[in-house]
């Protein structure tokens, strides 16, 4: 489950390379994306996996055979007002209201927190999430933002290395 975080991973690295991306922070982490505060397409992104991270819930808790990964993305608070670090959690849970996962990207400005740690984040700190289902991209609202800065030679280059399925707009369950 792993192997997908770390395409997506792969993912995000090769439109940095394809110098799609506004902006690439270099921290002690390693190399992601920055994204403005005020960026009115991933701000919409968010508020789409907000809306229906309710249909996530349920697929969480009574997932179909062929569904073979889950993960969020939390955003932590940093710094000054409206700053954020938001980074991906897997192998999860959710029990009243709250979800419970692993770290699966080390965080940058988040220094209490390191890659594989145990998170706790309630509904309102998810900025994103997804689920592979047979194959194919379910959610990954943000994925789809920066995917879409590509070039339809970057997209297909991208999906074949990910070797998952990444429909042209974020799938439901």
């Amino acid at each position: 489950m792993r192997k997908i975080l770390i395409l997506i991973a792969l993912f995000c690295l090769m439109l940095l390379a394809c110098g799609s991306i506004r902006e690439l922070v270099a921290g002690e982490g390693g190399n992601f994306i920055f994204v403005a505060a005020a960026d009115t397409e991933m701000n919409a992104a968010i508020q789409e996996a907000q809306d229906t991270l309710p249909l996530f819930i349920a697929a969480l808790q009574a997932p179909t055979v062929t569904q073979t990964y889950f993960a969020i993305k939390v955003s932590f608070p940093y710094g000054e007002v409206n700053e954020a670090e938001h980074v991906w959690a897997s192998e999860l849970s959710y029990t009243d209201g709250q979800f419970a996962g692993i770290l699966d990207n080390e965080p940058v400005f988040i220094t209490d927190i390191h890659l594989g740690d145990q998170v706790a984040a309630s509904s309102e700190e998810i900025s994103d999430w997804m689920i592979i289902d047979d194959g194919r991209l379910l959610g990954g609202f943000t994925l789809h933002v920066l995917r879409d800065q590509m070039s339809e030679d970057e997209r297909e280059q991208s999906d074949a290395e990910l070797g998952i399925i990444i429909p042209e707009s974020p799938a439901l369950p």
